[in-house]
């Protein structure tokens, strides 16, 4: 969990020291591609600087990855040549010390929504080794994609490695608070997701309990909804006491799972509660999901009227920005 601020930025002149300093390590030269110098230099570190400064804006979108001011890692997307002009290749490493805190994750998000936002790029793609498994949880966290390991795809240091090839797409979705006209429909899908997929794990009683809250008037009182929409198709959806800071309900539809859109719906509503501790009672199905995103089991698995739960929080001040 993030104790710290990340930010991407342009490189300056002055980094050339800290990003020596990263890339003269060869832990961190061994998961990049060939024709990095060893050691690695200071003249070598303002040689890339340059590089990267005087690059078509167009097409290489490099920064620096920042905290507290200094450049612990570097981060960029290249655009792709031809009929793949509208896809772009990522590549990114971190200072040794840097590693397993989370950092490179929300560098890869922002560049990921930074390029989507604001350039015609489609498609970003990435392809670590396949035994580099920091890499590939980065990916994964980031809303990466699995789409194959490509055998024999590479030789570094004397080996024959597999490669694994992860890609973001930008997709058609919307995130919005939903209105009043739109909470029945959102509450119907709640229930059909739910039946799906968590249902099976509960009792009968669990199952029926379920039902009953999702029309209880009671209970759904001081609810704010969430939506991601595919065109007019809702696909996903929160519901969140905003008095207690609780989700209710955090459903995606089973087509678009591992697509990134929990995390995105999660970050909207991080939007308008930037500030304090999020709680929810997890399914047994959701766990993994809330823990990437950051939250904390608080106690052990609970069944209260046939529903299985694990409390959960989440502490926006350590965590995503």
């Amino acid at each position: 969990m993030l104790s710290t601020t990340v930010t991407i930025r342009k490189w300056k002149q002055s980094d050339s020291a800290s990003l020596a300093s990263a890339l003269n390590n060869e832990k961190v030269l061994n998961n990049l591609r060939d024709g990095l110098p060893y050691p690695y230099t200071e003249k070598d570190a303002a040689s890339y600087i340059n590089a990267m400064l005087t690059a078509d804006p167009n097409n290489t979108f490099a920064y620096a990855v920042d905290i507290d001011g200094k450049a612990v890692g570097s981060i960029g997307a290249f655009r792709q040549g031809n009929i793949h002009f509208r896809t772009a290749e990522l590549g990114y490493y971190i200072a040794e010390e840097y590693w397993g805190k989370g950092i490179m994750t929300e560098a890869v998000k922002q560049l990921c929504e930074k390029l989507f936002a604001q350039t015609d790029i489609l498609r970003i793609f990435a392809e670590p080794f396949a035994y580099n498994v920091g890499s590939r949880r980065v990916l994964e966290k980031s809303g990466f994609r699995l789409e194959g390991i490509m055998k024999y795809n590479a030789c570094k240091n004397g080996k024959v490695l597999d490669m694994a090839l992860y890609a973001l797409t930008k997709e058609p979705y919307t995130l919005r608070r939903l209105t009043k006209d739109e909470i029945p429909n959102a509450l119907s899908f709640t229930w059909e997701v739910f039946s799906e997929f968590e249902s099976p794990v509960y009792s009968d009683e669990g199952t029926e309990e379920f039902r009953k809250c999702l029309h209880d008037e009671k209970y759904l009182a001081g609810i704010e909804y969430y939506g991601a929409f595919d065109k007019e198709m809702l696909i996903g959806e929160i519901g969140f006491r905003t008095e207690q800071r609780h989700i209710c309900f955090f459903f995606v539809k089973g087509d678009y799972h591992r697509k990134g859109i929990g995390t995105k719906l999660f970050r909207r509503l991080l939007d308008d509660y930037p500030n304090g501790t999020i709680t929810l009672n997890s399914s047994p199905y959701g766990i993994p999901f809330y823990k990437a995103l950051g939250f904390i089991p608080t106690d052990s698995e609970q069944t209260v009227n046939g529903i299985r739960f694990t409390p959960m929080k989440y502490n926006n001040s350590e965590d995503l920005k």
